[in-house]
């Protein structure tokens, strides 16, 4: 834990963040997700949370490449984008259901959604491409794999419900693997200082056509 915060701070002080601090998202809710990621940034002060999972001995390997993503996401603002084009997709969607017919005003509002949902999927491809430029592409694509296959462990109808659910706000992991493939990192990506990446990594193409 010291070395997360000793890179985060260097982080913070990179990005001139007043204060950029990091927690167990399943500390404060013990019934939560262990494989949690999530960020919030307010002005120059930022926070992360990360579930202890990705500190656990099985996947300390994929460290790296979740907290580049959430990087991705405090540097971007991503939060707070995501307030305004909320607020501002609820006043256009009060407008056309006040002054459309109902059908043109459903799909209105559908297509809002829509718009919202692709600017969301956009904010995550362009974390991935931190990720891959920082981490490199082993690591970013071993990262989705190890997720796809606990979702292969879980029975069809709720593997069908959480990739719904998910598809509101996250890519599907699939494509997300397409496009790590196709980020150009620097050679010395995949030495982060947090870096473990085990032997079994070797066998995973770094780039494939």
């Amino acid at each position: 834990m010291r070395n997360i915060e000793r890179h985060l701070l260097g982080v913070a002080r990179a990005h001139r963040l007043q204060r950029l601090t990091i927690a167990f998202s399943d500390g404060w809710y013990p019934a939560g997700d262990r494989n949690e990621a999530a960020s919030l940034r307010d002005g120059r002060r930022a926070h992360v949370w990360l579930g202890s999972n990705w500190v656990g001995p099985d996947d300390t390997d994929h460290l790296p490449a979740v907290l580049e993503n959430e990087l991705g996401h405090i540097l971007r603002r991503d939060n707070e984008r995501s307030t305004v084009l909320q607020a501002v997709g609820v006043f256009l969607t009060v407008l056309v259901t006040a002054w459309l017919p109902l059908a043109l005003a459903v799909l209105a509002a559908a297509a809002l959604r829509l718009l919202y949902t692709g600017w969301v999927w956009h904010s995550e491809f362009a974390c991935d491409a931190r990720a891959v430029r920082t981490c490199g592409h082993v690591a970013v694509i071993a990262l989705w794999r190890r997720n796809t296959d606990l979702l292969r462990t879980l029975p069809q109808s709720a593997r069908l419900g959480i990739v719904l659910r998910a598809a509101a706000t996250h890519p599907p992991y699939r494509l997300r693997v397409w496009w790590a493939l196709r980020i150009t990192a620097p050679p010395g990506a995949a030495s982060h200082p947090l870096a473990v990446l085990p032997a079994v990594y070797d066998t995973i193409p770094p780039l494939a056509a």
